[in-house]
């Protein structure tokens, strides 16, 4: 019988037993390698690699050519912020975006007739064969996980053993710049070449307002009988504002090359071997199961702790107007995903970036407010962090748009409270995320108008993607949530340390109480005042509360019925929607418990994916939208809001076999569950640190095992509070569980299994 007790349950003595792995990671992980049975032949076609910082792309550009990327997310223009001229819309990234390097080509010595690819998730590699009419080429590549260099592998014959690699330079320019005919003057100088005696040649890119981009490399040929070997080392590097990018990448290239390669290999698979078992999610659907660990892969290849931002490019640099960091949305939710799937290396990079670069988030507000405020515009270097801030009321002569655009540092700032929730970081509290915010909501304060109602309103600020608006939902939903967060850290920080004290204590509280409410109609939140939503709207800027900020919930029936309302409005224009529309919609029914509705939407990014999963708008190669689809699908499993985590609260039903282990929870709670013929079987929960927290189960609680020390009150509807020492685990049963311990396996897919990638026959070229 299942208990139904409201008092505290006796723990066992003995320590209880993790749920037992029984995944095996590479031939799970193979089922959802990306297969080509033709060569790619376009960037978002093709096989891409990455470390964090550089990346390539394989693809066929010619009946004789294949082409190797070559990335470098560090790889920017330095041109000095005092020179920008603001009347230039996105200024940040004419001067100090992103710039193009080079790429590699293989010349093969016959025409192609066929190819195909595959790419290896587990060991991080892309492998694949051409063929001419006469012969045959296979070829390797990866991207050294832990090492700046990418390594290509081919073995030739026949009409094929003689093809070879030739490095084509491109001049350092902003794609931006390009794109819009706006060159930067003066131009930065033609590409070096240099070559020296252990064979290492080198492409030199000296900016002209400092620093340094260089490609080195070296090919290694040898001759076996009616085969030849080639193995290429590439490393592109950038430093600033020292010129040493050229050195670094001839030692890097010089020490990869020395043997033995199977050894430097190993390293490389050993540091993916360790990411992916991080985390682990099975739905049994053979279309997002590829996709998640998919974008799983791309995120371990995008960025690395406390690295690179993960900006609208990642590593593989495409002919962009969107050459950098943007802040109204994209590098949030690029980020969102590895909190819960308990990859904070992958997370870790925004908190790090907005830390080291605070002075420039003051020299990105108008001089008068620098003394005491942070702020950040809509774009960005991934250097520095200069994006002159919009304000209330509008700052001239930033575009009318940017220039009232305010609250995306407050946003960023939470994706830095997420980070410390999940892993309750007492240091990335107090010398990150408080001093930060503090700053950040100072900003505000400088605008803040009381009226005649006696609250307090904002002047016109800009809802991003929609309209400007006096009183803007967008940016007092931020604001709402940077006052009440900085209330509750204040008081925690006092309960650890008494002799702390915030004198703007006070004067928050005050804010926030007489802070104007967020303006609603019939058709739910409104833009902002007088403003009701009225056409086709991509963002979601008037529904942050409800997504990612949490501040609105479905916990009482009238909060539940705005937001299925407000959601309802804002997807019934049926147009003017972006991939990240469906991702975000997503969430938010997940949030609401509507499995069916959350995969529905969730199945509306299919058709904006390219056959590799990335995406683009208008043209513009960006990063985030399938990141975040991974994220949505989190989502649905399990979510830690409130105190509370909900175990399976949106599963749809066409999902009736799924499982999670080591997801993470806000107070640094793992946890590991398993749903099985649409009914939730085991519920696992380790706590890192000394802490309380409720679990819905989602079923009745038959039984549970408990460490020493650990206190469990089990109540109505399959829920429980337990208080856990730190380092000490629950399990929780249903009364179907059979009595054995819980196993973490894949759920094979029903169905025939997708593989991204492309299928059909090879095209003429």
């Amino acid at each position: 019988m299942a208990l139904k007790t409201t008092k505290a349950q006796s723990a066992p003595i003995a320590p209880i037993q993790a749920a037992t792995d029984a995944v095996d990671w590479n031939e799970t992980l193979s089922r959802f390698n990306p297969r080509w049975d033709r060569m790619p032949n376009r960037w978002d076609e093709a096989p891409f690699l990455g470390n964090g910082e550089q990346g390539t792309q394989v693809y066929q550009t010619g009946p004789r050519t294949l082409h190797f990327g070559v990335g470098c997310s560090a790889a920017h223009d330095h041109r000095p912020p005092a020179r920008d001229d603001l009347n230039e819309k996105h200024v940040e990234v004419l001067n100090r975006g992103r710039h193009f390097i080079g790429h590699l080509e293989l010349h093969t010595s016959a025409p192609l007739i066929a190819g195909t690819a595959e790419l290896d998730l587990w060991n991080a590699e892309a492998t694949g064969t051409i063929r001419s009419a006469g012969g045959q080429l296979t070829w390797r590549c990866l991207v050294h996980a832990d090492e700046p260099v990418i390594m290509i592998d081919t073995r030739g014959s026949g009409d094929l053993k003689d093809s070879a690699f030739e490095y084509i330079p491109a001049n350092a320019q902003s794609p931006r710049a390009v794109r819009s005919r706006q060159p930067r003057q003066p131009a930065n100088p033609a590409t070096l070449r240099r070559g020296d005696p252990n064979g290492v040649q080198t492409a030199i890119q000296n900016l002209v307002s400092g620093g340094q981009t260089a490609v080195a490399w070296k090919v290694v040929r040898s001759d076996e009988g009616a085969n030849t070997s080639q193995v290429i080392y590439l490393s592109v590097q950038h430093s600033f504002p020292e010129s040493t990018a050229a050195a670094s990448a001839v030692h890097a290239v010089e020490t990869a090359s020395a043997p033995p390669v199977d050894r430097w290999v190993s390293r490389h698979r050993a540091w993916w071997h360790h990411y992916y078992p991080l985390s682990f999610l099975s739905t049994g659907d053979p279309y997002w199961d590829a996709f998640y660990w998919v974008q799983q892969y791309k995120l371990g290849s995008a960025t690395r702790d406390k690295g690179w931002i993960i900006d609208n490019q990642g590593p593989w640099l495409q002919p962009t107007a969107w050459n950098a960091t943007w802040w109204n949305l994209n590098a949030q939710i690029s980020h969102a995903g590895p909190y819960q799937a308990n990859r904070r290396g992958q997370g870790s990079a925004l908190s790090h970036r907005l830390s080291i670069n605070r002075e420039n988030l003051s020299l990105n507000v108008d001089q008068k407010y620098r003394s005491d405020s942070y702020g950040l515009g809509r774009s960005s270097s991934g250097w520095d962090l200069i994006a002159h801030s919009g304000q209330p009321g509008g700052r001239p002569p930033i575009d009318p748009r940017i220039g009232h655009e305010t609250g995306n540092l407050l946003w960023a700032l939470h994706n830095v409270d997420l980070e410390y929730r999940y892993w309750h970081d007492e240091s990335l509290r107090d010398e990150v995320l408080y001093p930060l915010l503090v700053r950040a909501v100072n900003y505000y304060r400088h605008f803040l108008v009381e009226e005649n109602d006696g609250q307090y309103h904002l002047p016109p600020t800009h809802s991003p993607e929609y309209r400007t608006v006096a009183d803007c939902t967008y940016d007092l939903d931020l604001l709402h949530w940077g006052l009440n967060r900085l209330i509750e850290l204040a008081e925690e920080k006092h309960q650890i340390d008494a002799q702390f004290e915030e004198p703007l204590l006070p004067k928050w509280k005050q804010i926030s109480h007489k802070l104007t409410p967020v303006p609603t109609d019939e058709t739910g939140r409104m833009i902002g005042r007088n403003t009701a939503l009225t056409g086709g709207h991509r963002h979601w800027s008037h529904l942050l509360a409800v997504y990612p900020l949490r501040t609105l919930t479905p916990e009482t029936s009238a909060d539940r019925d705005l937001i299925e309302t407000s959601l309802k409005h804002w997807r019934s224009f049926g147009r003017s929607f972006a991939g990240y529309s469906s991702t975000s919609a997503a969430c938010m029914a997940a949030m609401l418990g509507h499995g069916n509705d959350a995969f529905e939407y969730l199945n509306g990014l299919k058709h904006y994916l390219r056959p590799n999963t990335m995406y683009s708008e208008a043209g513009n190669p960006v990063m985030e939208t399938p990141l975040h689809g991974a994220t949505a699908m989190q989502e649905m499993v399990l979510q830690s809001w409130g105190g509370t985590l909900r175990i399976f609260p949106a599963v749809p039903d066409a999902w009736t076999d799924v499982q999670f282990a080591r997801f993470r929870g806000e107070g640094g709670f793992l946890v590991s569950a398993r749903r099985s013929a649409g009914q939730n079987q085991w519920v696992d929960v380790f706590a890192e640190n000394q802490g309380a927290v409720n679990i819905d189960c989602g079923f009745d609680i038959e039984r549970f095992s408990a460490d020493a020390g650990v206190t469990v009150q089990i109540h109505q509807g399959g829920k429980a509070t337990v208080h856990f020492p730190a380092n000490r685990r629950v399990q929780f049963f249903a009364a179907t569980m059979p009595q054995t311990e819980p196993v973490i396996n894949a759920i094979p897919a029903r169905g025939q299994l997708h593989r991204f990638g492309l299928s059909g026959p090879q095209p003429e070229r």
